[in-house]
């Protein structure tokens, strides 16, 4: 009787512990939830809209960049070079209505600014980089300021 009693405690133990774990059919704490699905394209409450949100007369910016020296090779203070065309600060801009013939664009200015705030402007990949003049060498920078002075001499001549 001593070592039968034990063993019916182990088993009723461990017996319970897995009934508890396993998923019966008719056991109501265990059943899983109902959703709820909604209608997609339609329905009383579709939930949300699309808008295609086009205009009536949608229009197209032109942006042109005023290269000021074609591609070049520019190389910073460590030594890393870097390909790119130097642009002016400002841009001309134009737009026109989409599916119009592209726009005449605006004059550019008489004297391009080369230099703003010690900065200058690449043309990297057909997009405008800001560059800190001190970070260029001094091999460029030099050339940054015969450009400088070239285009105050142009503007002069005018």
């Amino acid at each position: 009787m001593r070592i039968c009693f034990p063993l019916t405690v182990v088993a009723l133990l461990t017996t319970s512990a897995v009934r508890a774990q396993m998923d019966l059919p008719g056991n109501p704490t265990v059943t899983p939830k109902t959703f709820k699905t909604r209608a997609v394209g339609g329905g009383l409450d579709p939930g949300a809209t699309v808008d295609p949100g086009e205009k009536a007369n949608p229009k197209v910016r032109y942006v042109t960049h005023i290269v000021l020296f074609d591609s070049r090779f520019w190389t910073s203070v460590d030594g890393k070079p870097l390909e790119a065309k130097l642009i002016a600060f400002e841009d001309l801009v134009a737009e026109a209505p989409k599916g119009s013939a592209e726009p005449v664009m605006p004059a550019p200015p008489a004297h391009p600014t080369v230099v703003r705030n010690g900065r200058i402007r690449l043309l990297v990949n057909k997009k405008p980089v800001e560059v800190a003049l001190d970070k260029l060498s001094r091999q460029d920078q030099e050339f940054v300021d015969q450009i400088k002075a070239a285009l105050a001499k142009k503007a002069e001549e005018k």
